[in-house]
């Protein structure tokens, strides 16, 4: 496989926005590049064209699969792994979402429950009242990341595609 100059530019700025997301940059290039790859692509061709250590392609692999990102193939005759990416944007977005919540927003919920329940023990109302709006939004996010995961990928894209003008019907109201 040969990269374009709009494919590299492409697998660059998403590594860049990786990064700002708190994926590492070369764990997103290598999404990048298996989302454009018309065939499943092997580690070391990887390697090759991103310019990589395999050891970063192993690990970002094993980030990639670990958010059901990237499926890791065999061929008959075969002992190298082929990877290809879910190519789906809208699936690709609930994975991202799910995983998300199952590795940040649960924890995070509790841990200001829990300083919620001490700040009202404590009778600081100052504290209580922040943690309970702070309780609100997470709880929120939760739930929307947990009814995202319940309906079919075909449903969440609606959904989204909608929460824009839902947004400007209620503040037209």
């Amino acid at each position: 496989m040969q990269l374009t100059d709009t494919q590299m530019t492409f697998i660059r700025r998403w590594g860049d926005m990786g990064s700002r997301w708190g994926i590492p940059r070369s764990t997103a290039m290598l999404h990048g590049l298996l989302y454009l790859a018309p065939e499943p692509l092997t580690a070391e061709q990887m390697c090759e064209l991103l310019q990589l250590a395999r050891s970063n392609v192993s690990t970002g692999l094993r980030e990639l699969e670990s958010y059901n990102l990237v499926y890791r193939e065999s061929r008959p005759g075969d002992r190298r792994s082929f990877f290809r990416a879910e190519c789906d944007v809208w699936e690709m977005a609930r994975r991202i979402l799910e995983e998300r919540r199952r590795r940040e927003t649960g924890g995070a919920v509790m841990a200001v429950q829990d300083c919620l329940m001490a700040a009202q023990e404590q009778g600081d109302a100052h504290t209580a009242a922040r943690m309970q709006a702070m309780s609100e939004l997470l709880q929120t996010a939760e739930n929307v990341a947990l009814a995202a995961q319940r309906y079919p990928t075909s449903v969440f894209r609606r959904a989204a595609l909608m929460a824009s003008k839902v947004l400007a019907l209620i503040a037209k109201l």
